[in-house]
């Protein structure tokens, strides 16, 4: 079955490897590559990309792909490793509008599979802008912010559709492959928001990543799906999820460029708390506990329901806590991963200023804005705001600070690699680049 959604796809996969991109969006890929890098390795220690490991340890598959751990298997379930591990530290980039954190599970999926297969640079870079757009217009027209106020998690459901466009294009499949992949991504597409603030969260990530490698290796190897689950048919994809029908369009695909709206994170945590924060942040220097009654911070609807837990106990769920997020801020401590570790959370300063903060929503305030007011009681209101958080569309990081973060995040990880990487990641396209990327990441350290 044919319809005009999925024939735009279709041909957009298609055309990968002979799509002329401009250089500013591949220099806006490797941006992306960079970023998602430095947040994959610098969560090698944590505990859920190490279950994932294990598993596929256990699994025992064989295979050229790789994972940033530097073992090497079959694409699946390296997708999944890497997958989990680009999303563990809440510290990956996001498409803003889309509320959608694109790179993960599309660069996961592109590694074990170009690997896999021996893929040229040029054909990884290529197909992950291919996934990357593909995941990201399906989640525009406010269907991505709508997947999180429905309580599905975006980037656990749009990263199916990513992963499966770059492998459908990095294994270069026919028409009638790439409908069957992206009908087995859709019947698999899930990731429930009530998953934040623990190890779920990245796996969403991980399993979207391995499950977009799956559909399209099992299209290629025949196997059929319902290729109508993109448009509005009964049953449909989106249909189902919103319970009402709902299409995505598909039809800008080559024409605008999604990855122009990528954003990417200064602070280790959910995006949804970082204006908060920052507005934090800003009250430190002047800030006194005596006297203090309470802590109001007024965010927009979707932090308070994505990032509003009222208490935490771990470091992962103090990343999707406001009220810890601007108790950081207010006694000075920045949202780095130096802001998330057992350490820090035992901090009872820290836990009691947590406890004093409460979470008003405004439909006033937007996604990239927060307020804050320090109450006193008589001694009156203390006010602080932040109208355009760093990151946001309007305060985008640069490469300079980009790289700042690389080394920052992979230096216990890398140690006098890590620069060498960077170059290597800057000069992506160079051919040899992604051997040289792999004998990094595997050699033995210390």
């Amino acid at each position: 079955m044919t319809t005009p959604n999925l024939d735009a796809v279709c041909r957009f996969i298609g055309d990968t490897a002979n799509r002329s991109l401009p250089p500013a969006i591949r220099d806006l890929a490797r941006q992306c590559l960079v970023d998602w890098f430095a947040v994959s390795l610098a969560a090698r220690p944590d505990a859920a990309p190490a279950a994932a490991r294990r598993l596929m340890q256990q699994w025992a598959t064989s295979g050229r792909a790789l994972n940033l751990y530097g073992d090497t298997g079959a694409a699946a379930p390296m997708a999944l490793v890497n997958g989990t591990l680009s999303h563990s530290v809440d510290y990956d980039d996001m498409h803003f509008e889309t509320a959608y954190h694109a790179s993960g599970p599309t660069l996961a999926a592109t590694l074990a599979v170009a690997t896999d297969r021996g893929c040229t640079e040029r054909e990884f870079l290529g197909a992950f802008i291919t996934g990357y757009e593909v995941g990201t217009t399906m989640g525009g027209a406010g269907v991505g912010p709508r997947l999180a106020a429905a309580g599905w998690h975006p980037t656990g459901v749009l990263g199916h559709f990513s992963a499966a466009s770059a492998a459908a294009a990095l294994l270069r499949l026919p028409p009638g492959q790439i409908a069957k992949a992206l009908g087995l991504a859709a019947t698999q597409a899930a990731g429930l928001q009530a998953s934040g603030g623990t190890m779920g969260k990245p796996f969403h990530v991980g399993k979207a990543a391995m499950n977009g490698v799956m559909a399209a290796e099992l299209a290629l190897l025949g196997m059929d799906s319902n290729t109508s689950l993109l448009d509005d048919a009964p049953g449909g994809m989106l249909g189902c999820l919103f319970q009402e029908p709902l299409l995505a369009r598909f039809d800008a695909l080559g024409r605008t460029w999604q990855i122009e709206g990528n954003t990417f994170k200064p602070y280790a945590s959910c995006q949804l708390s970082h204006a908060a924060h920052e507005a934090a942040r800003g009250m430190a220097e002047g800030f006194r506990r005596d006297g203090l009654r309470e802590i109001r911070i007024h965010v927009n609807p979707l932090a308070k329901k994505v990032a509003g837990r009222e208490s935490a106990s771990s470091p992962m769920e103090g990343k999707f806590s406001n009220a810890y997020c601007v108790a950081l801020g207010l006694k000075g401590y920045g949202a780095d991963m130096s802001g998330f570790t057992d350490a820090r959370m035992r901090d009872p300063e820290l836990q009691e200023l947590t406890a004093l903060a409460r979470l008003h929503a405004s439909d006033s305030v937007e996604r990239w804005q927060a307020q804050i007011e320090l109450d006193y009681g008589d001694d009156g209101i203390v006010r602080g705001e932040t109208r355009a958080v760093r990151g946001s569309p309007t305060r985008p990081l640069t490469w300079i600070d980009l790289d700042e973060k690389f080394l920052s995040a992979t230096a216990a990880i890398l140690g006098d690699d890590a620069p060498r990487l960077l170059e290597a990641l800057h000069d992506f396209e160079k051919p040899g680049r992604l051997a040289e990327v792999g004998q990094i990441i595997g050699r033995p350290r210390q």
